[in-house]
């Protein structure tokens, strides 16, 4: 029986690790598998069999999992696929609405999968599957010789520098979480057995700035000693390296944000340390505005805002805004970019920067509801734990509500959920939101599985009632000496 569990649980993570691969390298499949794009090629030919197939699966999984939280998403893809076959004629080609599909599809999936009582564990074998499989295609690029890009940009398994850097910016971000996640866990494990001595000698103590840094290095000795978090480690610098060399200004942007959220969470966050980076931006963005020649070395142009490659998407958010206003309930599938094109008077070869924010796109396509409804969504999946479940899990934590209350030491980690693992995941599904506003991938399937699966574990993983009922048989006793004991 256990060699049974044990093989259920195993499929239950290689099978959407299996996907989400798929999804992530298919581009490399297609290029060196010929028979893998003779099997693309026949799938595309019917189209609307295959999105009514996704449709199928996607509705089986909100059934299963349903929560009020799903309406929004329910809604969505209602017109997504109504738009779809009222204008089938148009839209039949429209690869975005099956990837929409296939991307809500997996991660509706791998909730399912994941809904049991190792959840937790189960996510975090996911989450460190994916980090491998970003990690494994930092460093690997394809040749394709007739790739626009093809230059001092890194583009990695995919053709294109921005879909590289937002899932290495994605993998570090994770990476950085699970990494606080265990930190996390390792000060709760301390303040569950403190040494024995009283607060006060602690409290001078953690005051001193030797001590301080004292800490931090055992801290990073422990990470090192430990093989999982030495993996980590080494995967986050692959990572962040393939990220600086993507050159995508939204990639950087978007995994700053990330990084800030995290140390949001865990109460590191110091804005006298941030605004100082903000006005340095400031700084260079003026510095370098109408100041590089185009013969100039490539990492100064990209410095350069006034350039066409920054200016032609900011048209494409004028010409969009205006094109939902004269077409509240969308365009179609597929019509967005001519119309605009012929409509909007966007600048020479600038048509194709509208792509290049997902939800303008989404916005002009299937109109102002549609985007409502991917807004409503994603912030309901965003949404910390509510009052009431704060308040049942640190009694859970604590102690029965109506007895004695333990106290203990305050911590520097003290993220506002009570799941770290979700604080990791929903910082990455970050990162890919802000990136997805500059260089789009809402609509390119290696970029919307990976946001979809860290959306939906961001939002399943919160503490369930299991987890409570498991804290309140193991309430942490205090050993410090000191009597610590209030009631």
């Amino acid at each position: 029986m256990p060699a049974a569990t044990k093989m259920k649980g195993l499929i239950k993570i290689a099978l959407p690790l299996a996907i989400l691969a798929l999804f992530l390298f298919g581009q490399a499949l297609n290029f060196y598998c010929n028979i893998f794009h003779k099997f693309e090629a026949i799938l595309l030919s019917v189209q609307w069999m295959l999105l009514v197939c996704l449709a199928v699966w996607c509705g089986t999984f909100i059934f299963l999992t349903f929560g009020l939280k799903d309406l929004p998403l329910v809604g969505l893809l209602l017109i997504a696929m109504a738009v779809y076959f009222i204008g089938y004629t148009a839209s039949s080609r429209a690869a975005d609405a099956i990837i929409l599909s296939a991307g809500v599809t997996l991660g509706k999936g791998t909730q399912f999968l994941l809904k049991n009582e190792k959840q937790k564990v189960e996510s975090r074998n996911i989450l460190i599957g994916l980090i491998g499989l970003l990690a494994f295609s930092a460093w690997w690029h394809l040749d394709m010789i007739n790739n626009f890009y093809l230059g001092p940009r890194w583009t990695g398994l995919w053709d294109n520098p921005n879909t590289y850097g937002m899932l290495m910016g994605a993998g570090v971000v994770v990476t950085a979480g699970l990494l606080a996640d265990r930190r996390w866990k390792m000060v709760e494990k301390e303040k569950r057995n403190p040494p024995s001595r009283c607060f006060g000698v602690a409290r001078a103590e953690s005051g001193k700035l030797f001590l301080r840094l004292l800490r931090y290095f055992a801290a990073i000795k422990s990470a090192i000693c430990n093989r999982q978090s030495a993996m980590l480690l080494i995967a986050a610098g692959m990572m962040a390296v393939g990220l600086l060399f993507s050159y995508s200004r939204g990639a950087w942007l978007a995994t700053t944000i990330g990084l800030l959220y995290l140390a949001w969470s865990y109460g590191r966050l110091k804005w006298r340390w941030v605004l100082p980076g903000i006005l340095v931006v400031a700084a260079v963005v003026c510095v370098f505005w109408h100041a590089t020649a185009d013969n100039g070395p490539w990492y100064l142009k990209r410095l350069d805002f006034s350039r066409p490659s920054a200016q032609h998407r900011v048209s494409a958010w004028r010409g969009a805004l205006q094109m939902m206003r004269d077409h509240p309930l969308g365009v179609g599938w597929n019509q967005a970019v001519s119309i605009y094109g012929k409509n909007y008077s966007p600048p020479v070869g600038g048509a194709a920067a509208l792509t290049m924010n997902s939800y303008l796109m989404l916005g002009t396509e299937l109109g102002l509801p549609g985007l409502l409804c991917f807004v409503a969504y994603v912030g309901l999946a965003l949404k910390a734990e509510s009052r009431k479940q704060k308040a049942e899990n640190q009694n859970a934590k604590t102690g029965d509500s109506h007895g004695p209350v333990l106290t203990q030491p305050s911590s520097i980690f003290h993220p506002p959920s009570s799941n770290s693992l979700a604080v990791a995941c929903r910082a990455g599904a970050l990162v890919l939101l802000v990136a997805f506003w500059f260089d789009g991938g809402l609509f390119d399937l290696p970029t919307a599985a990976v946001f979809w699966v860290l959306l939906e574990l961001g939002a399943e993983v919160g503490t369930s009632r299991c987890d409570v009922r498991t804290a309140q048989r193991t309430v942490p006793t205090n050993n410090d000496g000191c009597g610590a004991l209030k009631s």
